[in-house]
Order: structure tokens, then sequence, then C-alpha cells
């Protein structure tokens, strides 16, 4: 007769021990990383979607942005603008109980580098706000920050609020990003804002209470790559560093 041999109690209650310290030790980094890919699929599709907003609104006002807003103001293209997001809603100075940070979280902020001008929303639920600065003849212009998941957390620079720039060809690029008609800017950004905001480079894309050192994260975020260390990318190894 054959004898047949099982697991005794302790040993199934030592097994499940060790699974659930495991999965204590990995599930926070899996649900980390589900998080920003989403984040990363919600930021394509802000970046495309402001693109093919821009130029339907050079196409059916044969202006661009930058030049419809030199000639007419800040706020009467914004009026405009959002007619070519569905569903989208002013909502005034700021959305109630709408809180920012810088990347970490480490500081709450009231306006952050957008100021409060044109805040609405739209039906996939994203806040958009500008720069007030209008921009100068065939400068890009103005600046938007969109946070691509709206009002739910973490509302940070730089995971899932990003800068964008209004291009004079019909466009919009990641701040960061070059272009011939990039507005310049001369002194300290963080006590000097240029006209439209415009910085590049890694010192505008890292962990930091100065919300001036997330300006830039866009362009390394729409290509996916590490600000500061080659070979990384930005949405799992940044992101998931903090560093």
């Amino acid at each position: 007769m054959k004898r047949f041999y099982g697991f005794t109690l302790v040993e199934v209650l030592i097994t499940l021990g060790i699974i659930g310290v495991v999965a204590a030790m990995t599930l926070p980094a899996v649900i980390n990383n589900t998080r920003n890919k989403e984040l990363q699929t919600q930021f394509k599709k802000a970046y495309t979607e402001l693109n093919q907003a821009s130029q339907k609104f050079r196409y059916d006002n044969n202006i661009s942005v930058p030049e419809y807003t030199k000639s007419y103001g800040i706020k009467l293209m914004i009026s405009v603008l959002q007619k070519y997001f569905k569903g989208s809603t002013p909502i005034g100075k700021k959305p109630g109980n709408y809180q920012m940070y810088t990347l970490g979280g480490g500081k709450k902020l009231t306006t952050g580098i957008c100021d409060n001008t044109g805040f609405f929303a739209e039906a996939g639920g994203r806040i958009f706000r500008f720069n007030e600065n209008v921009p100068a003849d065939n400068t890009n212009g103005p600046s938007v920050c969109v946070d691509i998941n709206g009002v739910k957390k973490p509302n940070q620079y730089g995971k899932d609020i990003f800068i964008f720039l209004f291009t004079t060809d019909g466009f919009v690029i990641p701040m960061g990003q070059e272009h011939k008609n990039n507005p310049g800017y001369t002194g300290n950004f963080d006590d000097n804002l240029s006209d439209n905001c415009f910085v590049t480079g890694e010192e505008y894309c890292k962990v930091s209470s100065k919300v001036t050192n997330q300006a830039a994260c866009a362009v390394y975020a729409l290509i996916d790559e590490h600000p500061s260390i080659k070979g990384k990318n930005y949405w799992q190894d940044f992101l998931s560093s903090g560093k």
C-alpha cells in the first residue's frame, strides 16, 4: 500500500509567512511601477491632444496660438483654445481643495510655475492653466501647465504636472525642448522668470523643494530618459528612485 506524505500545519504556516514577507516587499514596487506606467500613458495622450488642439486652432483662425495671444491677449486666446477640448469648463482661479506639490511632495505650492490664469478642466479630467505673459513677436508661448490626471493625486510637478510651450509653427513642445523661436531668458530662473518660463537642462528636472527644479521635466518624460543618469529611463528609474 502506497503511503502519501503531505505538509504539516507548521510547514504550511511557514511557507505562507515567507510568501507574505516577499509580497510585502515587492507589492509596493509593483503598484508604483504600474501607477507610473499609467501616468506615462496619460502624459502621451495629453501631449498628443495639445498638439491636435494647437494645429486646429491655427487652421481655423489662420494664426498660431503665440501670434493670436500677441494680438488679442491671453484671456481671449484661452477662451478660443478651450473649445478644442471636449467638455471644457472654466473653473476660475483654482479648483477647490486642489493642492500642488514639488516632486517628492516636499513642498506645498500656491500657484507653482504657471500663475492662476485660465484654469479649466475638460472631459478627460485634466486641468490646464497658463502663464499670463504674452509672447514677443516671432516667439513661442505662452507656456501651459497640465495636470495630466486632474485633481487626482499626487499633483506633483514632474510626476503628473508638466509644462508645455505653444510654438509659432502651430505645435506644442515640452518645456526643455530646443526650438528656433523659444524665448530666451536672462538672470536666475528662480528669481527672474522669463516671458514664458522657458528653461532647459537637467538642473531643471530633479527632486527638490524648489518647483523651478521641475520646470523642464516634460522633455525627459516625453523621450523617457533619466535627466542625469545615462541608460536609465524617466517613468520607472527616475520617478521610482526619487533622485
